[in-house]
């Protein structure tokens, strides 16, 4: 869970020197953001969804019909990647209160690097081509063509940000009242928000016309590198600042919920209306136009104001409506991570087949949503039983936790657990080969 101490809240400069009373026991436990969790099992769901769509697009007949749909497309894409950075950096706030940085980073190498290594020397078939899949790694920006590690340049970038950005982290964490956290609340706490309305999306505008011009952005690298970085920062020193956040989240929701709808649409018009070809997504130095113009810089303006103000519109109405504790919370928690690292392999190949046989978009969509959505959790609950699988999936805990789950949990007898255990293993890597026949079929069948 996403939670921060009570006893560190925040307190408005007018009460700093009040003595207050000894704090008792229940004052100190933390305070849980079940809002922060509930928004990122739904957005690694729609993830699910947004990929198995985007992904089959070429198999749509294409009429004024299926403009909703790419109304939704193009629209969650500026945003949805946008907020789960956001939360990565708020849970790296968390992560950090309770680490020395020493602690921390060892756990950022463990948790994200190893799946990482793990997908792209296993699962992305790197073990065929070993020396080429380790240069690509170690490559800066190879390209979507090039990278080892597919849909995982996620966890990639999370972990090359937490390595950069330790010193920031490491300095809030020493020096909560220092300057930087006094000039972070300062903004927060402008009138009517706007300081974090114009602030933080000004920043990314900048980030958007200076960097943008001169390359495509490629799934998180070129300037996407740096936009997801700040959007990381951001959500970090916004969480820290705590009840300044929280506060000015209460004031600006109904504005906001006014205002995203305007910015979606004038995205939208300016995306497909531009005299400059893929405006939104970079790169068109190399196609012929000029790096800056009115209507690129307008663009930048408007899709770093656009993306912001759908992610403060999420969070403002989650911390309405989901702070609230859930006995599937924390299952549905646990299945994220394990979840997002198989979805892909076994999104492609229901895509083939369905584009095989000419089934209906929306149909293959809907059915192959489903099977998608069934698959991962089948996968989830075969790695949560296995304990050497579980950090290669990044599930915490070993032994300990899998004697938690069912069977395990019911078995008394030493042997039998240990049996079990062995059996749970050998499923797992059943598992894994079945996920690298689904990429290899569905790319022999996408060939047909």
């Amino acid at each position: 869970m996403i939670q921060y101490p009570q006893s560190s809240i925040h307190t408005p400069h007018s009460q700093q020197h009040i003595i207050h009373p000894p704090q008792t026991q229940e004052m100190l436990k933390p305070i849980r953001r079940h809002d922060l969790d509930w928004l990122r099992v739904i957005l690694f769901a729609l993830l699910i969804w947004f990929h198995y769509s985007a992904f089959s697009l070429g198999q749509i007949e294409g009429s004024v019909w299926d403009l909703p749909l790419f109304f939704i497309i193009g629209v969650m894409h500026q945003w949805r990647l946008a907020a789960l950075f956001v939360i990565s950096g708020m849970g790296t706030a968390f992560a950090l209160k309770r680490r020395s940085a020493k602690t921390y980073l060892k756990e950022r190498a463990i948790r994200l690097g190893i799946p990482l290594l793990f997908g792209v020397y296993v699962l992305f078939l790197g073990f065929t081509k070993p020396i080429e899949a380790t240069i690509q790694l170690f490559t800066i920006f190879p390209g979507m063509d090039g990278m080892p590690y597919g849909h995982l340049w996620f966890i990639y970038n999370l972990l090359i940000y937490s390595v950069i950005l330790s010193p920031i982290f490491l300095m809030v964490k020493n020096n909560p009242e220092g300057i930087l956290m006094r000039v972070v609340r300062k903004f927060l706490n402008l009138p009517l928000g706007l300081g974090i309305l114009f602030i933080p999306p000004l920043i990314l505008a900048v980030n958007g016309i200076l960097f943008k011009p001169w390359r495509l952005g490629e799934v998180g690298m070129w300037w996407e590198f740096s936009r997801y970085m700040l959007y990381f920062l951001f959500g970090y020193l916004l969480i820290s600042a705590k009840d300044d956040y929280f506060t000015v989240l209460n004031r600006i929701r109904i504005p906001l919920t006014a205002m995203v709808p305007i910015l979606a649409i004038t995205w939208y018009i300016l995306n497909e209306s531009s005299e400059i070809p893929r405006v939104m997504e970079g790169g068109w130095v190399q196609r012929g136009y000029p790096a800056f113009s009115a209507i690129s810089v307008i663009a930048s303006i408007v899709q770093s104001f656009h993306a912001w103000y759908w992610c403060m519109l999420i969070f403002s109405w989650a911390s309405k409506l989901l702070n609230h504790p859930s006995s599937s919370l924390a299952y549905l928690n646990e299945a994220v991570y394990p979840t997002y690292i198989v979805h892909m392999h076994l999104t492609f190949l229901p895509i083939a087949i369905f584009g095989l046989i000419g089934l209906n978009y929306y149909v293959g969509m809907i059915i192959g949503t489903i099977i998608v959505m069934c698959g991962v959790m089948i996968c989830f609950e075969i790695v949560r039983r296995t304990r050497f699988a579980r950090p290669l999936f990044g599930i915490r805990g070993g032994q300990e936790e899998v004697n938690t789950v069912w069977p395990f949990n019911k078995i008394t007898n030493l042997e039998l657990r240990i049996g079990l255990s062995i059996g749970m293993h050998f499923v797992a890597l059943g598992m894994v080969i079945g996920l690298l026949i689904f990429l290899i079929v569905s790319g022999f069948i996408a060939e047909l």
